[in-house]
């Protein structure tokens, strides 16, 4: 089913560009915390936050450039081998890391055309090797970054940390808040969006509106 967006030509563009906006919320927050809360060892998948992250961002590096043949992801393949995740110290690295893989992962999907998604390529080492599709290895990238999300939010709700709010719904409203003001009106109790993805439900409130000519003229009389 096509879009009504014209800039998202297909599901998988839709889905990329919602990740992206979901890990921006994310590097907003650490922004916020002392690094120490970021690479401290937890018992997870890669022990910590900062190393989680990592292995997102590792994930879409390698299968864009060896499915995709982008030269350009080869030297942040090697920046992320998860023997060298010490070598990022600041979350101003991790922005660098995130906005040149999604900027190539989102220009590869829309340089597809609708049957392109679904033609099979061999993928793997001699004697290894598994014809997969485009279609297939975006959604194992994109389902990777939904897994190892939540692992995050766990290791956020250790330290009592809130998440910032990536609700779909808010990432249309962000993407384009003038088709989408009636999301405030639909439902109140949903915190507007902000630098961090998140405000203290506790004050939010719904946007005041000036009185229409006919409410004012109305009450003059």
């Amino acid at each position: 089913m096509p879009f009504a967006d014209p800039e998202f030509r297909s599901d998988i563009e839709r889905m990329l560009a919602y990740l992206s906006w979901s890990r921006r919320k994310y590097l907003d927050l650490f922004e916020r915390l002392p690094w120490k809360v970021l690479v401290r060892k937890r018992g997870s998948t890669f022990e910590s936050i900062r190393n989680v992250h990592l292995h997102i961002l590792a994930v879409y590096a390698r299968w864009l450039c060896l499915y995709f043949g982008k030269r350009s992801m080869a030297p942040l393949v090697r920046k992320l081998d998860t023997r060298r995740f010490a070598a990022i110290h600041s979350v101003r690295q991790l922005r660098d890391l995130n906005r040149a893989i999604d900027e190539c992962a989102q220009r590869t999907a829309r340089a597809l055309g609708p049957d392109d998604f679904d033609r099979k390529k061999r993928v793997g080492p001699p004697g290894r090797t598994s014809m997969v599709t485009p279609r297939e290895i975006f959604w194992h990238m994109i389902e990777e970054d939904f897994l190892h999300t939540g692992e995050i939010i766990c290791m956020l709700w250790q330290d009592d940390i809130e998440p910032p709010y990536t609700g779909v719904l808010w990432f249309e409203y962000d993407h384009h808040p003038a088709a989408h003001q009636d999301l405030w009106l639909r439902d109140p109790s949903l915190p507007r969006p902000s630098a961090g993805g998140y405000v203290d439900r506790r004050r939010a409130k719904p946007p005041t509106r000036s009185p229409s000519k006919r409410s004012s003229s109305s009450s003059g009389n």
